[in-house]
């Protein structure tokens, strides 16, 4: 009998710290996603005398990584909406 259960204070010890290390990675994805969606509205704020060869460049920069950012940083919230099933 105390076998299963140091076996089963291991397993809950081992679940704690995934648990634990996911919680961890999501709330770095999601600060790596803010930190991209911050970079998008650094590229879209050009100024009047942005020559023109530059300007669709850093407009399509800036709209790729809003929309890069805003997937990265929602994800985790979406997946623990919808069920995480990994």
């Amino acid at each position: 009998m105390p076998q299963d259960f140091e076996d089963s204070a291991y397993h809950r010890t081992s679940l704690h710290r995934a648990l634990h290390a996911r919680k961890l990675r999501r709330r770095w994805q999601q600060f790596a996603g803010i930190l991209m969606l911050l970079a998008g509205y650094m590229c879209l704020a050009v100024s009047a005398d942005t020559p023109s060869e530059w300007l669709l460049l850093r407009v399509a920069g800036g709209f790729g990584l809003l929309f890069a950012g805003f997937v990265v940083a929602i994800g985790p919230t979406v997946a623990a909406i919808l069920g995480d099933h990994d």
